[in-house]
């Protein structure tokens, strides 16, 4: 079934009597000059709307996925009952505004006042500490979504914000996977640079998803604090992808980078666990974030462990005149002669 064109949804959502939801009445979207702003992306356009209490962003469906009303109301449901604190209001309208093509479903959702990911590690660039503690709120949030079995599935920087103090906020939602979505297909797959290799040819939704991501972006975060002229380097800000390129994911580990930030021993083990992420044949065989670092410490801690063929170097004891030396004049300790050593000793065995 057609789908109303960008366009035609740039020209009805400027008539407010075409927009139906009443938390939009009164409202209007917001208009430079001529043109009026929206965000284009691969099935939905992005309006920001505004009204006389509140802002919001309109999405409105240009590409048909299968089953989106089902998916929406389900993953409106979840985020609903959810306690997390990375998401935003999200209401579902299948009746929200009439096209040349009849009426059309749309999403509202509260707009966040937060900068996106790639904005907001320029903005603190300089400051390592920020972007460490940005790589350890990212590590608790998506420890937080496995916990609850949620994957965002299309997670890249344009997808994150991050408001002033540091704390992580999540947006568009139509990629996400939540329990009550089991069995549906896998349709929206996200950016290269970002996706595992086989998440292309993956069928299904899944809590998995998010894995290979999670990875990439924790690891670029924790090397830009480490060093950040990888960022003017490899043009990051103007780029769709992070550390890693479209090339270096499909390399297998044998694009030069990895072996550049094998030279960090805290980097290390994050670029061999996402190597040999990038080997497996499906998402499937994945570990989550938080399971894969701690796994890479581990086996780095087995190696040392008894049992392996590894054998401690033997303590170095003293001898009797390196000891003497220690305990010389000064100290107050008087060593006994090798007599009075003998002496004490025969004194324990003699015949009573």
């Amino acid at each position: 079934m057609p789908l109303p064109s960008i366009p035609d949804y740039s020209n009805a959502i400027k008539t407010p009597q075409l927009v139906h939801p009443s938390v939009l009445k009164g409202g209007h979207p917001i208009i430079k000059g001529v043109n009026t702003i929206k965000y284009a992306g691969g099935f939905c356009v992005v309006f920001p709307y505004e009204t006389p209490t509140n802002k919001y962003a309109v999405r409105c469906w240009h590409a048909e996925v299968s089953e989106t009303k089902k998916r929406t109301q389900l993953i409106a449901e979840t985020l609903k009952s959810c306690t997390l604190p990375y998401f935003v209001g999200f209401e579902y309208y299948e009746d929200g505004i009439m096209t040349p093509i009849g009426k059309q479903p749309i999403v509202v959702m509260d707009w966040v006042n937060a900068l996106p990911l790639k904005k907001y590690i320029a903005a603190h660039l300089n400051e390592p500490n920020t972007i460490n503690l940005l790589a350890d709120n990212f590590k608790v949030m998506v420890s937080d979504l496995h916990k609850q079995h949620l994957s965002h599935g299309d997670l890249q920087h344009g997808n994150i914000m991050v408001k002033d103090d540091g704390s992580l906020v999540l947006v568009d939602y139509d990629s996400m996977y939540v329990p009550t979505l089991k069995g549906m297909k896998d349709e929206i797959k996200g950016l290269v640079g970002y996706q595992h290799p086989s998440r292309w040819e993956n069928e299904i939704v899944t809590e998995k998803a998010d894995y290979f991501s999670e990875l990439v972006i924790y690891t670029s975060l924790k090397v830009l604090a480490m060093d950040n002229s990888y960022w003017k380097r490899l043009n990051m800000e103007n780029t769709e992808t992070m550390l890693f390129s479209k090339e270096d994911i499909t390399s297998a580990g044998s694009s030069p980078i990895f072996g550049e930030l094998r030279k960090f021993s805290e980097i290390k083990p994050l670029v061999d666990t996402l190597c040999e992420f990038m080997a497996f044949d499906s998402i499937d065989k994945l570990e989550p974030l938080e399971q894969a670092v701690v796994s890479k410490a581990n086996a780095i801690a087995s190696k040392w462990a008894q049992g392996n063929g590894y054998s401690p170097s033997k303590p170095h004891i003293d001898s009797a005149d390196d000891i003497k030396a220690k305990w010389g004049k000064g100290n107050g300790y008087k060593a006994p002669t090798t007599k009075e050593m003998a002496d004490k000793i025969r004194s324990k065995w003699k015949k009573k």
